[in-house]
């Protein structure tokens, strides 16, 4: 199969594939999601084995706690790029020396992942090494040569000297012989013959060719030949030094000085060429002969200008006649010449810095070329001036405000969003720029942003004093017309000097979603008002300081608000909400809190009354408040409210202890007939009691296996047969809960729900797997869900109950109430459609007394509704329920779901419910809740 093309024709596939560099991708935890072929010339590793893999294993140990620093400010900054350099393991054992360019992608929607090229680097730093010791041997071969070199300033002090020149002076120590003049080293009588030569040397430019010279400490005699130099870039000359003592006859020690000389200046790494007055060349060393690529034979008697130095840098023609390094040889000065441009055999360019010195006895006889390779001094330029330029590109695209500070405290580099900033807040270079002492800003800062200017000017002090290795901190930022807020970052800037990075990312946006989620979390959406979180809080807060005065707790409950909810929806219900708040607010003393719990229900926390009445009279206002009508789709209702009075004493001292007392206190007065104020009492108390007991009785029948389940029938109104049942709970022997409504309510509230409801779902299935209805067919069979159990363990217990019991989830409909949906209508939804889609059917139960809107109904995966039995009952009615029926039908057909009324009593009820189109319905008119061997006498 060809390679994948792009749009205009390259397979950018292929080229991926066949990449000698080792292409990978990564996910957020470094975990290798693609890498290229490369791999296995690189690590030894087919593609396959690091796929899934995180790679970091391979890492040497010793290179990992930087690779770790380096990976995590990367991850912090999207979109950026980092050459890393880390040893890696081949597969043979060895360690190899990679680089890597990383890009963070994650951020980026077209990549979302880490983006990795690396190559081997192990030769390049190899050479690297290979020059250092190179240099290391030049300067071994100077120490080891047996002619004495020295450098002499143009005051004619000694700068430098090798030990050989320290045994021709007859010294052993270093600093014996620098900074000496060279006079004081020769006899009086030729002091003036040295000076001579030295000045031709230092003045002149030239070379004055050996002279002898007898030293003071002996009777040796020594030749000294001077040649121009330069030291730390101030002209100099070079003393070739040789003891000629020993040499008695003068020819031959003159023929042995020049070849070591020659001996020098063929070992020097510098190119040497000697010309004649013609530019004709009459010697070339072969460092000369190596750098040119040239055979120094053949060389010998050609024009030196025809062979390497014939053209300028761009290539244009260069006149001999101009020449300058051919001047000093028809009798010129010498010419220095940095930068210049001389040409191998192979028409390469060869960058040198090169001196042309004159040869002249009594007149002009040629000149001597020293130059040098400057190759590698320009691309190291070349290398820091891009490197520069990308520091500079990589300051500038960070999007955080970013400044380089010395180690005095002065600005001396910002990047662009630090100037953009400045100028829109009306700052300017001059405040805010390179050259500004920060420090000084900062001490100088008025107003009420002067505690943080001055925390960051210390913050900055202890980073550069090195007290401390960063600081940062959150810095609210006041302008003209916004509030923003800053993350402070200062850590040291790692080089000789000092100094720091101080970066500023704007956190307005998270400050701000974190003042919003504070704030949602500590208050109700629909009112504004506090919720229970920060109620609690601020009760608790209370309680512990509180001193003689007394305390007091508000339980309000809305009295018959479900009719509204249900006669207007929940929109208007929500209206009657937020006017119930602003009512309580505006009767409420400034101190107290007025918080919304849920639903309908309000508590008002009263500090530091006088007297508990206080808090009497307080309800009393509440009452008259609410008792005006609240105005509803252009209709005014008045609704009543119920109020529970609790006030903190030795036993209600706790913020849980007092509310429950204040919840009770309100159930109370709504027994007593509602909109009244109840104050708590034992009795009610008591009442509490009772429910705990009946929750351990719940507890201990679950413990016992005590439970039961029954079936109440689901029948086809138009011919009264069987179609299915429900499963119920019940339990044996007598106990002391009243009814299944309220062991299901205790079984929430203390946690029995999840247990419970896998009971009685594996039971009824395995009841049901063996009955047939008279039709033939298995048993339909529904069971209840409590809100509880709608998470998505439920999935797999009921995949599981069915390959237990046998029974087909085909035939299983599951029915839950809007409550149970509402509580977590995303989760919830998640859950039903897992179902569903495993053949489960859904039901809505108790439909038409809960919250749900069309658009809810809609979103839900539901196969039949269930109409209350509260609407069954008031068929027959003085008000009949048939038009709701009705619309509960049509919006069901609409839906294409199936109806069940629930709550059949008598025969009008089922033929009133068939002409409104409801076929479907249980209750005591065909059979109570039964057994399952009642059940099955009854499909006879």
């Amino acid at each position: 199969m060809p390679a994948r093309m792009s749009p205009d024709g390259i397979p950018y596939a292929a080229l991926v594939r066949s990449s000698t560099d080792l292409l990978s991708v990564h996910d957020a935890e470094g975990v290798v999601r693609y890498v290229n072929d490369a791999c296995e010339q690189l690590l030894g590793l087919p593609a396959p084995a690091l796929v899934g893999t995180n790679p970091f294993a391979l890492v040497h140990p010793d290179d990992r706690a930087e690779l770790v620093a380096q990976l995590a400010w990367l991850l912090a900054h999207p979109g950026q790029v980092q050459v890393l350099q880390v040893r890696a393991r081949h597969a043979d054992g060895t360690f190899r020396r990679l680089e890597s360019r990383v890009h963070n992608g994650l951020q980026d929607p077209s990549l979302q992942a880490v983006l990795a090229t690396t190559r081997e680097v192990s030769a390049s730093l190899r050479t690297t090494e290979a020059l250092g010791a190179t240099e290391s041997r030049y300067r071994e071969l100077v120490d080891g040569v047996p002619v004495g070199l020295a450098v002499v300033d143009d005051q004619g002090l000694i700068r430098f000297a090798n030990p050989a020149a320290h045994r021709l002076a007859g010294l052993d120590v270093l600093d014996d012989l620098l900074g000496q003049p060279v006079a004081a080293f020769v006899r009086p009588d030729e002091r003036e013959r040295c000076a001579a030569a030295l000045r031709l040397a230092l003045v002149d430019r030239v070379a004055p060719g050996p002279a002898r010279y007898h030293l003071n400490h002996s009777d040796g005699v020594i030749t000294s030949a001077p040649l121009p130099h330069e030291w730390e870039g101030q002209p100099a000359a070079l003393l070739l030094l040789q003891d000629v003592s020993a040499l008695l006859d003068a020819r031959d020690q003159s023929s042995r000085v020049t070849e070591q000389l020659r001996g020098i200046l063929e070992a020097t790494a510098d190119g040497v060429v000697g010309v004649d007055q013609d530019g004709l060349i009459t010697f070339m060393n072969p460092a000369a002969a190596a750098l040119l690529d040239l055979d120094p034979v053949r060389a010998l008697g050609q024009s030196s200008h025809a062979l390497y130095h014939h053209s300028t840098a761009d290539g244009t023609p260069n006149p001999q006649e101009d020449c300058p390094c051919l001047r000093p040889a028809r009798g010129g000065a010498a010419v220095t010449l940095p930068g210049e441009v001389l040409w191998r055999s192979d028409g390469t360019a060869l960058p040198v810095d090169y001196r042309a010195l004159p040869l002249r006895g009594d007149r002009a006889t040629g000149a001597v070329i020293t130059f040098h390779d400057v190759s590698e001094r320009l691309r190291n330029r070349e290398r820091l001036a891009r490197l520069a330029a990308f520091q500079s590109a990589v300051l500038d695209s960070m999007l955080a405000l970013t400044a380089v500070i010395d180690n005095d405290g002065r600005i001396i580099a910002v990047n662009e969003a630090w100037t953009r900033q400045a100028i829109s807040g009306g700052g300017s270079p001059a405040t805010c720029g390179t050259g500004v002492d920060f420090l000084a800003v900062c001490d100088h800062v008025t107003g009420p942003s002067r505690p943080e200017a001055l925390a960051v000017a210390s913050g900055l002090r202890s980073v550069l004093t090195g007290a401390s290795q960063e600081f940062q901190q959150d810095i609210p930022c006041q302008l003209a017309d916004s509030q923003l807020y800053f993350s402070l970052s200062i850590v040291p800037l790692h080089v000789p000097e000092g100094g720091a990075v101080l970066s500023y990312t704007d956190i307005t946006r998270r400050k701000t979603l974190e003042v919003a989620a504070a704030h949602r979390a500590t208050h109700d959406v629909l009112t504004g008002l506090p919720n229970r979180t920060l109620l609690l809080d601020r009760l608790q807060h209370a309680l512990s300081g509180r001193g003689p005065a007394h305390l007091a707790v508000l339980f309000l409950d809305l009295d018959a608000f479900k009719l509204v909810n249900d006669g207007y929806g929940h929109e208007a219900g929500d209206d009657v909400l937020r006017e119930l708040a602003a009512r309580l607010v505006r009767q409420v003393r400034p101190a107290d809190t007025v918080a919304r719990l849920a639903g309908d229900e309000f508590v008002v926390l009263c500090e530091d009354l006088a007297t508990p009445g206080e808090a009497d009279a307080l309800a009393e206002r509440l009452l008259a408040a609410v008792a005006e009508p609240f105005t509803i789709a252009d209709e005014g209702i008045t609704l009543g409210l119920s109020i529970g009075i609790a006030v903190a004493d030795a036993t209600l001292n706790r913020p849980d202890a007092l509310l429950n007392a204040a919840d009770q206190a309100m159930f109370d007065a709504k027994a007593r007939g509602r909109n009244r104020v109840t104050v708590y009492d034992a009795g009610v108390h008591g009442r509490h009691h009772v429910r705990l007991a009946q929750a351990m009785t719940l507890r201990g029948m679950v413990e016992r296996d005590d439970l039961l389940v029954h079936y109440q029938p689901l029948i086809d109104l138009r011919d009264g047969s069987l179609e299915g049942a429900e499963a119920l709970l019940r339990w044996r022997g007598v106990h002391a809960l009243p009814d299944t409504a309220t062991a299901i309510a205790l079984a929430e509230e203390i946690g029995l729900i999840g247990r419970i409801g896998r009971f009685v779902l594996r039971e009824a299935m395995g009841q049901a797997a063996t009955f047939l209805t008279p039709g033939g067919v298995l048993l339909p069979l529904a069971v209840n869900l409590a809100p509880q159990q709608l998470e998505p363990s439920l999935v797999g217990f009921v995949e599981q109950a069915a390959q237990d019991t046998g029974y087909p989830l085909t035939s299983l409909t599951l029915e839950l109430t809007e409550r149970s949906v509402m509580t977590d209508p995303v989760g919830a939804v998640g859950v039903l459609k897992a179902l569903r889609a495993r053949g489960v059917r859904i039901a809505l139960d108790d439909f038409g007394v809960g919250y749900s809107s069309l658009a809810s109904l809609r979103d839900l995966p539901l196969d039949v509704l269930k109409i209350d039995a509260g609407f069954v009952q008031g068929l027959l009615g003085p008000e009949p329920n048939g038009r709701i029926i009705t619309a509960i039908v049509e919006m069901a057909r609409a839906l294409d779901l199936d109806i069940v009324a629930e709550g059949i009593e008598q025969d009008e009820q089922r033929d009133r419910l068939l002409e409104l189109g409801c076929e479907h319905g249980q209750g005591f008119l065909f059979s109570p809740a039964c057994s399952h061997p009642r059940l099955r006498a009854l499909a006879r």
